[in-house]
């Protein structure tokens, strides 16, 4: 029979893969999914977490003079305010109830009284007590000066072993959103492979496949062209993430700059040939999709343990335990990836996981090549995995 040369043939059968995938609802769908949300997650975090709104305080009466103090103390406390003088207390109440002052303060300066909506925030509460005490320290001929020297380091020191910054918070959410996206990515994307594999055995499409083209440069064709889909997929992802983040400004941290979204990408196409081809060598020793799940079953467990491993990377990122599967082939895709967005990594650590993952990858092609093609034509019930690889 005509057979197709090795280059042709693997870029043919890619080629039909992504034709066949970009008319798939489900592949659209989900990345479209994927996209939302990252930018939901991301507008949702610059709404209630990333951004700090100002405070709208109005001050009546006597209580104007203590605006100064209340403000300089709240912008020490990290709080963003703006204050204004309310020349009547029944309108600035008014103004509350509406919604246009987040707090009222009313009444004289030694003795004022705070008007919210439901309850005043405690970095409100505290900035106006230091300002009370400022203004009774003034009233009793106290020079203000005093309060500063007396309140002055009475609030002892924290000497935390492990420092915890915003940056390290923002770290520990984009690493988990790191993880659930590639553990989603990875598991679509190998799912597409087995299903690809099984289908054609079921409806006999293979046999007119391997009539011009060998089943090793069919399996080669079909990894290449799902994967350059998923690799789309999440470049889309990326690419909303990027612009997302030019828009919210909500994240400063390089874990989700230019370079570190390029190293994700990478870490998915490491991931993505190292399942799939395990993947496609299971889904080849069946011919019905039923069965598909139970095939796959033992290489799902890898992909869903290194899922609940990046939760434990990212509670405790100096776990020997972490150090240790991060650089496993079965691990690496996931957890290597958290533990970069982490920051921190050994340079030799990231070298040695790719090493291992690309010589793993270069095994099971070789495993999946012989397996695939000893068990490709064989229809209906379930070939041992042995039996395939002996042929």
């Amino acid at each position: 029979m005509l057979q197709v040369t090795a280059v042709p043939a693997v870029l043919l059968v890619a080629r039909r893969e992504i034709l066949v995938r970009l008319h798939s609802r489900s592949v659209v769908g989900s990345t479209l999914v994927m996209v939302a949300l990252v930018v939901i997650g991301i507008g949702l975090y610059s709404l209630l977490g990333g951004r700090t709104t100002a405070l709208r305080v109005g001050f009546n009466g006597g209580s104007q003079a203590l605006e100064p103090d209340f403000s300089t103390s709240l912008t020490a406390l990290g709080q963003s305010v703006t204050v204004s003088n309310v020349a009547d207390e029944a309108a600035g109440r008014s103004q509350v109830s509406g919604g246009t002052l987040d707090v009222l303060v009313t009444g004289p300066a030694t003795s004022p009284t705070i008007v919210v909506q439901q309850s005043a925030s405690a970095v409100v509460q505290a900035a106006l007590e230091k300002a009370v005490l400022s203004a009774r320290f003034t009233a009793l001929g106290i020079p203000p000066g005093v309060l500063e020297t007396v309140v002055s380091g009475a609030q002892p020191p924290v000497d935390a072993l492990q420092p915890r910054n915003a940056q390290d918070t923002q770290n520990r959410v984009i690493g988990l959103g790191v993880a659930i996206l590639l553990w989603i990515a990875l598991g679509l994307s190998g799912g597409m492979v087995a299903n690809g594999v099984v289908e054609e055995k079921a409806t006999r499409i293979m046999e007119i496949l391997l009539a011009t083209v060998p089943p090793t440069r069919l399996l080669a064709g079909k990894i290449a062209g799902i994967g350059l889909i998923g690799l789309a997929q999440l470049a889309l992802v990326a690419a909303a993430t990027l612009a997302a983040v030019a828009v919210t400004h909500v994240v400063t941290t390089p874990a989700l700059g230019v370079e570190a979204i390029l190293g994700y990408l990478l870490w998915f196409l490491l991931g993505f040939l190292f399942y799939a081809t395990a993947y496609a060598t299971m889904a080849a020793l069946v011919s019905r999709q039923e069965e598909v799940q139970s095939a796959v079953a033992p290489i799902q467990v890898f992909a869903i343990g290194s899922y609940l491993l990046a939760y434990v990377a990212l509670v405790n990122p100096a776990s020997p335990l972490i150090a240790v599967a991060s650089v496993l082939p079965p691990f690496a895709p996931i957890l290597m990836a958290v533990r970069i967005s982490g920051g921190d990594v050994p340079a030799w650590q990231v070298a040695l996981a790719i090493a291992l993952i690309v010589a793993a990858t270069a095994g099971l092609v070789w495993l999946a090549g012989r397996v695939y093609a000893n068990s490709a034509m064989r229809i209906g019930a379930r070939v041992r995995f042995m039996e395939a690889f002996r042929g």
